[in-house]
């Protein structure tokens, strides 16, 4: 058999297993992501497709409205006690999903095995986001105190996602089987089962707290190929997808069966380069390699005018942003120059990865953009999956930059992007291997320890200043959230790009 033709008997079977429009039962809601999170616990990843599964699976203390305002959750009220302590009283009569009660034994653990590797469970990667959290004490039944080793302006944006996991059903099955076939929380969905990279099922938990969900049964579905997604989405199979690609987007927005719903959100995208070798430990060649770049070009033919450029990685949104550090301009002549001046007048060869397969049109653009120059680009497209989140979790030495997105875990302050993505200890997770600028953990760490606001704005402000003149990544665009929706399911795209599928209902 030829590659691409099939046999008559194959098409007509492949068109009669094809689900039509009205293929999915009306108490179901169907949805896509590129691919699953390598686990369901939801505090051993830091990928954003597993943080779409998880806060439909479990609560945190605090909530988000679609409106960006917080809102009780698992706790119903807090207050700051003093600069280090914060008091919270917890929701009672909440239930996980084995029937269990909520406790504030639960709340304690779940921050323990996060904060204490190696005495409660195996190392989180989201050690970082709550480092600062030096304990949590148990005050009385429905009273917990959350106290910081120093003053930790971001503690309620952090702990709208920070899950509450049930400390006797964890302890009893183990780490491992929780994350991959006993997940228990008090979301309004309960897992039912996981076929990994094919599908997650999960049932209405009839107990929750905020009443039932609106759908009894949730699947969300791993398709890589975007291509596919819209397939499915056009005839029925799933019923929401994000990051409708631009040209798509017209046809979506008039189908007889589908809409699009997009806003602006945090994601940022950048090449994170890794300074650690040639070329990119020079200044010069990483900013050669920003003004290669045409953004605007790309924004607009791209992504359909539905970004923003952007002088760093601190998105507008976020606290701390500094409008007057203005972006890189297109300049090929001055990259040219650069680089020549670096030591390089007759161009270099790098290797650039990604895993952003819905951005792999923008990956090749920007790749071409900067071999134009000199920077001669050899480009590794991998599958999202396991191989890659090897790759990436580790030191990466066989790459020279990192094409990739950051939605700072939907929290609207400058440290979630910089801590993250610049700081060189272990929780720094991509610039402990790649970002070497000196006197940059000492600013990030200022930023994260007062509650001063002013004060941190200026840090925020300095901060913006060096990173943009260092060029630790090229600085590119954020994007927006663009959702393509089925007709028989009302929901919007949030500002904050959850996914909290409580709120979608059917279109009566």
């Amino acid at each position: 058999m030829r590659h691409g033709s099939l046999p008559l008997l194959a098409v007509l079977l492949l068109l009669a297993l094809a689900p039509s429009a009205d293929a999915q039962p009306k108490d179901t809601l169907t949805i896509a992501l590129v691919a699953h999170a390598p686990t369901l616990d939801p505090h051993m990843h830091f990928e954003r497709v597993g943080i779409l599964v998880n806060i439909n699976m479990f609560d945190s203390l605090l909530h988000r409205s679609a409106k960006l305002a917080y809102e009780p959750a698992l706790a119903t009220s807090w207050k700051a006690i003093n600069e280090t302590t914060w008091e919270f009283k917890l929701r009672k009569g909440v239930r996980f999903h084995n029937g269990d009660t909520l406790t504030a034994e639960d709340v304690k653990f779940s921050f323990d095995r996060v904060l204490e590797p190696g005495k409660t469970t195996k190392k989180s990667p989201q050690y970082g986001n709550v480092r600062a959290i030096k304990e949590v004490r148990i005050v009385d039944p429905d009273t917990i105190h959350v106290v910081t080793d120093k003053p930790f302006p971001l503690l309620l944006e952090r702990l709208v996602f920070f899950p509450i996991v049930p400390k006797k059903h964890v302890e009893k099955v183990g780490d491992d089987a929780f994350g991959a076939s006993a997940p228990i929380g008090t979301g309004p969905w309960k897992f039912v089962e996981w076929k990994r990279d094919q599908y997650i099922r999960l049932d209405a938990h009839d107990g929750y707290w905020r009443g039932k969900p609106p759908f009894k049964h949730l699947i969300v579905r791993a398709i890589p190929e975007i291509a596919t997604e819209v397939a499915e989405l056009k005839t029925g199979g799933v019923d929401l997808m994000r990051n409708v690609p631009a040209d798509l987007v017209p046809e979506l927005k008039t189908g007889p069966q589908t809409y699009v719903s997009s806003t602006p959100i945090l994601r940022v995208h950048q090449i994170e380069l890794d300074m650690r070798s040639a070329p990119f430990d020079k200044k010069l060649v990483r900013q050669a390699a920003n003004y290669a770049i045409d953004k605007q070009a790309i924004i607009q033919k791209l992504m359909g005018g539905l970004g923003q450029q952007v002088a760093t990685v601190v998105q507008p949104p976020a606290f701390g942003f500094d409008a007057e550090v203005k972006p890189y301009p297109y300049d090929p002549p001055k990259a040219r120059e650069l680089l020549a001046r670096a030591g390089y007048p007759n161009g270099v060869d790098v290797t650039l990865h990604s895993a952003s397969v819905e951005f792999r049109p923008l990956f090749e653009a920007m790749a071409q953009m900067l071999t134009e120059v000199g920077i001669r680009v050899n480009t590794r497209m991998w599958d999202p999956g396991p191989a890659w989140n090897k790759f990436f979790q580790s030191e990466g030495k066989a790459t020279n930059g990192i094409y990739f997105n950051w939605g700072n875990y939907s929290v609207f302050d400058a440290d979630a992007v910089l801590h993250p993505l610049f700081h060189t200890e272990p929780g720094g997770w991509i610039g402990k291997w790649y970002t070497r600028v000196e006197g940059l953990d000492k600013l990030i760490d200022e930023g994260r320890s007062t509650l001063n606001q002013p004060q941190r704005k200026r840090t925020y402000s300095q901060i913006q200043r060096v990173i943009h003149e260092e060029a630790p990544a090229i600085f590119l665009f954020t994007q927006y959230d663009t959702l393509g929706i089925a007709k028989r399911v009302e929901y919007a795209a949030r500002g904050d790009e959850w996914l909290w599928l409580f709120d979608a209902k059917p279109r009566r």
